[in-house]
């Protein structure tokens, strides 16, 4: 069990640096503003950017998957998915707390406008922070234990 907490805590370290390094790239402009690259939009609003497609869904999954390709097992699967899914959280969220020039003071409706935020009275949360949180939870308890 230690050996795998180690891993998840290391995976999540991981998107505390990819954070930093994001928040530094990114500056003011959140989610690809001003990047290159195409742009899924729905609605006036933009769902996905190549940019964060290439990061989030193929390169730091392929890297997540080399220890899978030495020595699979289903607990591993789900340490490493379950450390994804949370890292992604806390990945978006130390991009708020460590900008520069993007105050966390903006981390809310009116100053993240990119995410959908779920409301309970003055409490707000990106929706995307409770689906990865239950995918997570779910990679824990059906495939780590």
């Amino acid at each position: 069990m230690f050996e795998s907490l180690k891993v998840f805590a290391l995976v999540c370290l991981a998107m505390v640096a990819i954070g930093f390094w994001e928040s530094r790239v990114e500056g003011k402009n959140a989610w690809g503003k001003g990047k290159l690259g195409w742009k899924w939009i729905y609605k006036k609003r933009v769902l996905f950017t190549s940019y964060h497609f290439w990061l989030f869904i193929v390169m730091i999954p392929a890297f997540l998957a080399i220890p899978l390709a030495l020595n699979y097992s289903r607990e591993l699967l789900g340490i490493l998915l379950s450390a994804y899914f949370l890292g992604l959280v806390i990945e978006d969220f130390t991009w708020f707390v460590v900008n520069p020039v993007f105050p966390f003071k903006n981390f809310n409706s009116k100053g993240a406008k990119w995410h959908i935020w779920l409301k309970l009275g003055k409490f707000e949360i990106p929706a995307s922070y409770t689906i990865a949180i239950l995918f997570s939870l779910a990679s824990w308890f059906f495939l780590w234990r």
